[in-house]
Order: C-alpha cells, then sequence, then structure tokens
C-alpha cells in the first residue's frame, strides 16, 4: 500500500507553524534609534514629489493604504540598516530610483 493511504506515526515531527518561524526570522529593532529597523518610521524623498513616509512592519503586516510596507519588500530592504541623510537604491520592476531618507522616528 502506498504511503499516501497510511496512517502517519505520532511520533513522527511535525511541522513548524509558519507563523511562528516567520515571527522568530525577524530582525530586531536596532539598539541605534536612528538606524532604520523594524517598527521605524521612515520619511522618504525622491518617491513622489512630497515626501512619504513608510512604516517598515513585518512580513504578514503589509497594508500599503496605510503606508506599511513588509520587511521583505525591495523597499524596505533597500532602507534596513541606513540612516537619515543616507541615499539609496530602490530596485523595482518599473526601474531602480535613488531616494532619499530624510527622517527616522520610532513610537
Amino acid at each position: 500500500m502506498s504511503r499516501a493511504f497510511t496512517k502517519e506515526r505520532d511520533d513522527a515531527p511535525q511541522p513548524e507553524p509558519v507563523l511562528r518561524k516567520r515571527v522568530e526570522e525577524l530582525p530586531a529593532r536596532p539598539d541605534d534609534l536612528r538606524v532604520v529597523g523594524p517598527g521605524a518610521h521612515v520619511v522618504v524623498e525622491g518617491v513622489d514629489a512630497e515626501p512619504r513616509t513608510f512604516t517598515i512592519a513585518g512580513y504578514d503586516e503589509t497594508d500599503l493604504a496605510a503606508q506599511r510596507i513588509g520587511i521583505d519588500s525591495p523597499l524596505a530592504q533597500a532602507l534596513l540598516g541606513k540612516r537619515a541623510g543616507n541615499r539609496v537604491v530602490w530596485h523595482r520592476p518599473a526601474g531602480d530610483r535613488t531616494l532619499r531618507i530624510a527622517r527616522v522616528e520610532y513610537d
């Protein structure tokens, strides 16, 4: 009989829940709050005519209407670890764009 029709053993290891793994993989907030990290509110120049504020959110907390970008997004990846005054390159499908970080804040 194929394994597809056999009962799994009770002592077989169970797969780790995806949510737990995502939380454990989330980088910690930096000690230096001048550095962009998870939870940072980042004011960025160069996205539009006016500066825009983005919040670096967790993997599953993206809400573009609220300007919350997932930590694994290309924009967040460009911003992480940088400081106010730094220029970063945002790699987008529509083409690269150079941005300037105007301000970094945390709640």
